[in-house]
């Protein structure tokens, strides 16, 4: 083998090697550990119409990421011993309120805060949850439960703590519905009083003992027999007056 094609063969392999070298290097470079997400409760009492009847467990909030959604920061309230405004019973979720005859609706919603403390995103108490068993789930709670509630951020960048907000209203939705129910009432009322006669009448024969019947045929044929003695009486005036 001659000697240049020997350093030929010679520069090949030593670029084939620092390739490889370089390959591997690269990849070592590549692997970089993502910081996990860690929110902490900015203040454990929250905001609005419900200060003091519900709390915001101070724990850690780890966000897991979802391809579709984003961040899902699970939030967990605990009920206190504080009275409600209202009767839970007569309280209903704001995408409820349409269909239901509760007088009242009320929602829960999350704030999210840098480390100074400014507002960088947040949901509001009134919006659709993104779960509506678990905001029906908190808004039903005894004194001493708690419940966790879902709520999702495309970015959660700079964020270093969360707040929990609240609000409770009239049922709006409710004052059209009760007028529904009036009017449909009214209307039913009106064909009960066309068909009441018959009805009436239908339903003391429904209720009539046999007893009961058996003298009323007695009292019909006795009337009957009267009647026609009265006519025979009259028949045999008039021949007399002829």
């Amino acid at each position: 083998m001659s000697n240049k094609k020997k350093y030929i063969l010679i520069g090949i392999g030593v670029l084939i090697l620092i390739s490889l070298l370089s390959s591997i290097g690269g990849g070592d470079s590549e692997v970089v550990e993502q910081k996990p997400i860690i929110l902490k409760a900015a203040q454990t009492e929250i905001k609005g119409e419900l200060k003091g009847c519900y709390e915001l467990v101070d724990k850690e909030y780890k966000p897991k990421y979802d391809n579709i959604w984003g961040y899902a920061v699970n939030v967990e309230l605990k009920r206190t011993s504080a009275k409600l405004p209202h009767d839970r019973k007569d309280i209903t979720i704001f995408p409820d309120s349409h269909k239901s005859s509760a007088k009242y609706c009320a929602g829960f919603g999350i704030e999210i805060l840098d480390a100074d403390g400014n507002v960088l995103d947040k949901k509001n108490a009134n919006a659709t949850p993104y779960s509506w068993d678990e905001m029906t789930a908190a808004i039903q709670l005894l004194p001493e439960e708690t419940t966790t509630i879902k709520y999702y951020f495309k970015s959660l960048k700079d964020a270093a703590s969360i707040r929990v907000t609240s609000i409770i209203m009239e049922n709006e939705e409710r004052k059209d519905a009760t007028k529904v129910e009036a009017k449909a009432k009214a209307e039913a009322k009106k064909e009960e009083k066309k068909s009441g006669t018959l009805s009436g009448l239908l339903k003391e024969a429904a209720e009539l003992s046999d007893d009961d019947l058996e003298d009323d045929l007695k009292d019909a044929e006795a009337a009957l027999e009267v009647a026609g003695k009265t006519m025979e009486l009259a028949g045999d005036m008039l021949n007399l007056l002829k």
